[in-house]
């Protein structure tokens, strides 16, 4: 069983190919991250079509893809859905829609609970709990909610370790947990929910903003 695993969902572009049906135990065949912020939509692509390439497999093989689901940028969540959606529609794989915050979660190394973040707009963060009990796919203990900075500390669990793009910008008193974005992490947890539920349905999929879209009324060009 192929997986592809994508997460656009902040700077970091990351693609993975995994085969195997058991979310702890499939073979990595392809993994990639690519940091350059906003250019997800020229970079995803072609890097999808090299991973494919790397292990020598037609894209007609995929089993599953699954792409992280936000919450995250805008943007960058458009376009991972969009490609996930497109794939699972033109080949017929199954698709799976996972958490950001759950795969960020799931590459911490420190065991007990852990809080990933997100940065989110000026003075807010995305944030979630969850439990690292040692398998690939994390347990929920608090879930996704957008937060003002101030007001993480009093939301998160006492004794968590916290990491994650966005916990650069908390001042707590609590243990770092180096956490990143990973195709390897999305494929795993996608692997799981699709042998739990059976996977999504790639035409009502969509993203998970929590927050609503910022939009910014253009200006005319008399600055009217």
């Amino acid at each position: 069983m192929l997986t592809l695993g994508i997460d656009t969902s902040g700077d970091v572009c990351a693609v993975a190919l995994l085969d195997g049906d058991d979310p702890e135990r499939a073979a990595v065949r392809f993994q990639a991250e690519i940091a350059v912020p906003r250019a997800h939509g020229r970079r995803l692509a072609p890097l999808v079509g090299q991973a494919f390439e790397h292990v020598g497999r037609g894209v007609g093989e995929l089993a599953l893809v699954a792409v992280a689901a936000g919450p995250g940028s805008y943007t960058g969540l458009r376009i991972g859905m969009s490609t996930a959606k497109g794939l699972a529609l033109a080949t017929g794989c199954a698709l799976a829609a996972v958490p950001t915050l759950q795969a960020l979660a799931a590459t911490a190394r420190q065991p007990g609970v852990v809080v990933a973040v997100l940065p989110s707009r000026r003075g807010e963060v995305y944030a979630a709990a969850y439990c690292n009990n040692g398998s690939a796919v994390p347990d929920e203990t608090l879930p996704p909610a957008p937060l003002a900075v101030g007001a993480v500390a009093d939301w998160m669990p006492a004794g968590a370790a916290v990491g994650g793009p966005g916990a650069a910008a908390l001042e707590l008193d609590a243990p770092r947990a180096e956490m990143r974005a990973s195709g390897v992490a999305v494929a795993r947890i996608g692997i799981a929910r699709w042998r739990a539920t059976g996977g999504d349905d790639p035409a009502t999929s969509e993203p998970l903003y929590l927050k609503p879209v910022a939009v910014t009324r253009p200006r005319g060009i008399l600055g009217a």
